[in-house]
């Protein structure tokens, strides 16, 4: 029984650490977004979208607390979100790389590939909470 409570809070401890990277990419992308197009509407919308996903991570790092002590002493909070935040930029820089996208890229181009990773995580959060034995 031991040996089956480790392996499911490991498995757990994976899903909260790519559902992290998630985010962490998603709120990058848009507060690089932001930067870019400026102060008028489009940049406010952006740096919120960047607020909405920190929002996310939040949210995620507080579901770490509801798996007990064990989870949270394995997830510290605050050092796990700043562990991931290189990891987030490089995979990020990867996706934008593997798509052909770059710094110079317009920004129709990168709002159009945000709009598929969106698309992509609501179907990831849909199959989990499918998947899920407890609804929380």
């Amino acid at each position: 029984m031991g040996d089956l409570m480790a392996t499911a809070q490991r498995e757990v401890e994976q899903l909260v650490r790519q559902s992290v990277l998630n985010e962490l990419r998603a709120m990058l992308l848009y507060t690089r977004l932001a930067e870019r197009v400026g102060s008028g509407e489009a940049g406010r919308l952006l740096r919120m979208l960047a607020a909405a996903e920190e929002g996310h991570i939040g949210r995620l790092t507080e579901l770490v607390d509801l798996l007990g002590a064990d989870a949270k002493s394995a997830l510290d909070k605050v050092g796990f979100v700043k562990a991931l935040r290189d990891e987030a930029n490089r995979q990020l820089g990867e996706q934008l790389r593997e798509l052909g996208l770059t710094e110079a890229s317009t920004v129709d181009e990168l709002l159009t590939f945000a709009v598929s990773t969106e698309t992509r995580a609501g179907d990831h959060y849909q199959r989990l909470a499918t998947d899920a034995s407890d609804p929380r």
